[in-house]
């Protein structure tokens, strides 16, 4: 409709509310607003439109805008979100409720949405509420005993038979373990009573077209009679079809469906796509479906998701045959595609350039040509140039947006890196290939590829694989099995030695490295034992390289001096957490300079503040350690107490603007439970009934007053705003956290300490407590501020639970490595890569590879197991390529900065043929979906074709933007053909 513009939906739509926040440029809040809008427009004339942007475009915003523009044109729609599993199940349910927070928020939709993980919830909720989020692996969770007993119950009862008869199909069906149910008490997933569903019961147990080549439940049993219930999987599938379809009864009618990750309905024949079409048949409106990879092998993929555009209400009869039609020019336009990339790579430069001329002169290429080699490019240009303007562009236009990132090309970085096995790591690979030779000569059967992916991966995988199991030897011609077990014995020795292998060695190598210089890497793998092998040798690699930046302190020492239960580093890690020695305040928030700004009039009126603090520690009742050995940190809070009371009573008109602090400070709770008045472990409060016997010196009382830089003066402007119980927790959380022994600061400020001349042997408190005060301002020193700065910068902008998640996970077990066979969950993994602190090395495999964000501090990936799929490449890159991410931000800084994106691979392997197949496939995926052409990208060759023109580049993109320029209208996309008709 001409009135739903950009002012009509920023009156109840605001996509930009969060833009600082999550550092979201203003041009991609205006892209996303264009897609709602062209999304709308869509939706206006036809069942259902693919938003298929590039990975991290902002999809699911742009979903729930649609949402949004739904309830408000009718607050009573009916929306119902499929997500594929229980992790994004929960992330949707996060984005509507960030959707509806704050005093501005995007979008309130108030209280009417409600997530589910059941089928009995799905259908209760979805009857109660407007909007329903739910996974379609639900639809799997129901297939138990309980459940297929109740639908055969129901079958009986409709079919109104006898006792006998029910118990022989009993008896038959899975081995007679299921006992039949009374459907008049029972309910229909514990939702609907018999008198409910018994109306559909005909329809859901007998044939239909539907049933697509299987016949109903009825059908069956008519046809065989009890017989057929010995055929397991038949029934199941029929039992199933009864279920969506009694589901699909029970619910009301849905204005709009959205479908994330639609691709993962790309099987027809799996329970989830079978189950959404008989649910969802007739009984959505309009259709959303959201994939960055709509075909990820084969356009033939996206056939799918036309076949569930076909079964919405009011859908057009022909919507398949019209899909077919585009599918077929989509394979004449791939032909036509390789006859140009086939005829451009044959030509020398100066062909090129004549045709580069040509081009400028006569773009449409209507000019006839002699020369025959440039004859047969422009032929090509020619055809390729008409079915994209005809065909191509028009009909994925009018289903399609995709918006791409014109600029990854610049900033990712991808890098091969050639890995020759050397030395005694030559070995295995020289017998492997001595072994599948012989399989082959003998013509054993055998899965070669996966075998030889296994030996690329680690000698761990390639050890575990299926070929080298001593179950197998039987089977295998003795000379093989000969080849077999020698290289079953090499791998076992090399057992201990999983970093001689060339890949894993350098995977491991280059990750410590970045992380040494702060950078995160993800790395993802395909093989489980490589997962776990190279988690082990980078924690083993790391606590070496550690060995040795304490070296530099202590010369020579073995690794139980330094990192025993005993050893030099804990016992320096303890002191500075002990109240009763000074290295305590090292470490802790000294408020009267970050709270505070009292100049130099603490020192002024040490004395007052002495005699004042020493009347508190007075009134104070503490544990016998505490009373009997000064304890700085009771110290610390008297002297702090009396220095508040004091300013705040003389000097009444400065102290004013701090009254928050002031009132914290000098509330009575103060001295037994800190900033926070919250009695906690993580500063060691406590209560017991002893009396200090010690007293506080004008020495002591100095260093919690004195007018001189601490760590957390450094870091003062980041702590403000924060609560003060959230303050607290960040400020010991971090002081534990320089101290663990995964983190190197300690080793940093010894050596710092050594080159300035302190003792570091016996380490006297004050002395090391005044020079840490000093560290922060040094080169080294300020590394570490940096990080807790940066640190600090995303804590804030993390709302309360998030906080409080990472002040539970990252920040208090310490890894640097972490792994997804670690047993903790995606959204705890997430949290805790996005921190700027540890882990810095997350190992990754396929579970992590699609809806989840790790790009606030990460820009490095590494596959080290390559896929077949270039969308599952598309998809690990996208974890970290995303709107609001690091690289963006730096590159919005520094053209320069990139996202490096590597590619190890084991030299003159499969590795290299793996690399070609999957870079060539994602050249012709991508330049189906927009990107420019580049047929140079990924050849493995040292000599590089010439260059397209940019300018027949730029043409011979498909522009699928919300705002692109077509031949067509939206009003005509609406009313032409998806493709031109054929024969």
């Amino acid at each position: 409709m001409s009135d739903r513009d950009r002012t009509w939906l920023r009156g109840f739509l605001h996509l930009g509310a969060r833009a600082i926040a999550d550092g979201i440029p203003t041009r991609d809040i205006e892209r996303q607003e264009d897609t709602v809008l062209r999304a709308l427009s869509l939706l206006g004339g036809q069942p259902g439109v693919v938003l298929a942007d590039e990975v991290g475009m902002g999809k699911t915003f742009e979903a729930l805008g649609v949402i949004a523009a739904f309830r408000h044109t009718d607050p009573k729609s009916r929306i119902v979100v499929l997500t594929p599993g229980p992790d994004l199940n929960t992330k949707w349910e996060k984005e509507f409720t960030r959707f509806s927070e704050g005093r501005d928020p995007i979008y309130s939709f108030g209280a009417d949405v409600r997530a589910v993980r059941t089928v009995s919830d799905f259908v209760a909720a979805v009857r109660e509420k407007h909007i329903v989020v739910a996974p379609v692996t639900l639809f799997n969770s129901v297939r138990g005993g309980s459940d297929q007993a109740y639908l055969l119950s129901l079958f009986f009862h409709w079919k109104e038979m006898h006792g006998h008869t029910a118990n022989a199909i009993l008896k038959r069906f899975r081995g007679g373990k299921l006992s039949r149910v009374d459907v008049t008490q029972e309910k229909f997933l514990g939702v609907a009573s018999l008198e409910q569903v018994e109306p559909h019961l005909s329809a859901a147990f007998r044939a239909s077209g539907e049933d697509e080549g299987e016949g109903g439940l009825d059908s069956l049993f008519e046809t065989e009679k009890a017989a057929v219930f010995e055929r397991e999987d038949l029934i199941r599938r029929a039992l199933d079809r009864a279920r969506f379809r009694l589901v699909r009864a029970l619910i009301p009618s849905i204005d709009l469906l959205v479908l994330d990750e639609a691709h993962k309905l790309k099987n027809a024949d799996t329970v989830r796509s079978v189950a959404v079409r008989t649910t969802f048949r007739r009984k959505f409106k309009k259709a959303l479906f959201l994939t960055a990879t709509p075909f990820q092998l084969d356009i033939g993929e996206l056939g799918q998701v036309f076949a569930l555009f076909s079964i919405a209400k009011g859908a057009p009869a022909d919507t398949m045959k019209r899909a077919e039609s585009l599918f077929a020019d989509i394979r004449d336009y791939q032909r036509a595609y390789d006859i140009f990339q086939q005829a451009w790579l044959r030509i020398d430069p100066g062909t090129a350039a004549e045709f580069g001329d040509l081009y400028t002169r006569d773009p449409e290429l209507r000019q006839p040509v002699d020369d025959p080699s440039l004859r047969v490019v422009v032929n090509a240009v020619r055809d390729l140039l008409r079915l994209k303007r005809e065909t191509i562009e028009p009909g994925f236009r009018a289903w399609m947006i995709r918006s791409i990132r014109e600029d990854k090309r610049v900033y990712r970085e991808h890098t091969r890196h050639k890995k020759l096995p050397e030395g005694p790591s030559v070995l295995p690979f020289l017998v492997y290939e001595r072994f599948i030779a012989e399989l082959f000569r003998r013509q054993a059967r055998t899965h070669k590829a996966a075998v030889e992916i296994n030996m690329v991966s680690s000698y761990g995988a390639a050890r575990t694989g299926a070929l080298l199991a001593d179950e197998v030897r039987e089977n295998l011609p003795k000379e093989a099995e000969g080849y077999r077990k020698l290289l079953r014995n090499i791998l076992d020795e090399l057992r201990e030695r999983p970093a001689a292998h060339p890949k894993l060695g350098f995977v491991l190598e280059d990750a410590l490295n970045a992380a040494e210089n702060g950078e995160k890497t993800l790395v993802f793998c395909a093989r489980v034992e490589t997962l776990s092998e190279l988690a082990r040798e980078i924690t083993r690699a790391f606590e070496a390289r550690l060995l040795a930046r304490w070296r530099r302190v202590y010369p020579g020492a073995a690794r139980d001096e330094m990192f025993s239960d005993n050893g030099r580093h804990e016992r320096l890690r303890s002191r500075f957490h002990n109240p009763q020695d000074a290295l305590y305040l090292a470490l802790r928030e000294r408020y009267i300079q970050s709270l505070l700004s009292l100049g130099d009039w603490a020192d002024e009126n040490l004395n007052a503040i002495v005699t004042s603090a020493n009347e508190r520690l007075s009134t104070l009742r503490t544990g016998k350690r505490s009373a009997e050995r000064l304890d700085y940190r009771l110290l610390k809070r008297c002297v702090e107490q009396a220095t508040a009371a004091l300013w705040r009573t003389a000097c009444p008109s400065d102290s004013a603007a701090y009254g928050n602090a002031l009132d914290a400070l000098t509330s009575p709770e103060f001295l037994t439970l800190g900033l926070d008045l919250t009695l906690d472990d993580l500063e060691n409060d406590e209560a017991g009934r002893e009396t200090p016997e010690w007293s506080i010196s004008a020495e002591g009382a100095a260093l919690a007053t004195q007018h001189r830089p601490h760590l957390w003066g450094y870091l003062s402007s980041e702590l403000e705003g924060l609560d003060f119980d959230v303050r607290v927790q960040v400020v010991e959380r971090l002081a534990r956290f320089l101290t663990y022994r995964e983190v190197p600061f300690l080793a940093d400020l010894l050596a710092s300490a050594r080159d300035a001349g302190l003792d570091v042997e016996s380490i006297e408190s004050r002395a090391l407590l005044a020079f840490t005060d000093s560290f922060w301002s040094t080169s080294a020193g300020r590394r570490w501020i940096e990080r807790l700065k940066s640190f600090l910068g995303y804590f804030r902008t993390r709302d309360r639970s998030q906080q409080r998640d990472i002040l539970d996970g990252p920040i208090k077990t310490i890894k640097l490595v972490r792994q997804t066979r670690d047993g903790e969950s995606r959204e705890r993994l997430r949290e805790a890569f996005n921190t700027p602190l540890y882990p810095m090395i997350l190992i990754a495999n396929e579970v992590m590879q699609e809806g989840l964000d790790l790009h606030r501090n990460c820009r490095r990936v590494v596959h080290h197991d390559l896929a077949w799929n270039p969308a599952q490449l598309e998809q690990r890159v996208g974890r970290v390529d995303r709107l609001g991410s690091l690289t963006h931000k730096l590159f919005e800084k520094n053209p320069l900065a990139k996202l490096d994106v590597l590619y190890p691979l084991v030299h003159r392997t499969i590795d290299e043929r793996l690399y070609r197949t999957v870079k060539s496939r994602e050249k012709w995926l991508e330049f189906l979906l927009g990107a420019q052409p580049d047929f140079g990208e990924y050849t493995l060759g040292d000599e590089e074709p010439p260059e397209l023109p940019e300018k027949l580049a730029m043409e011979l993109r498909l522009d699928l933007s919300p705002a692109g320029k077509s031949n067509v209208s939206d009003r005509e996309l609406r009313l032409i053909p998806l493709a031109r008709p054929r024969g």
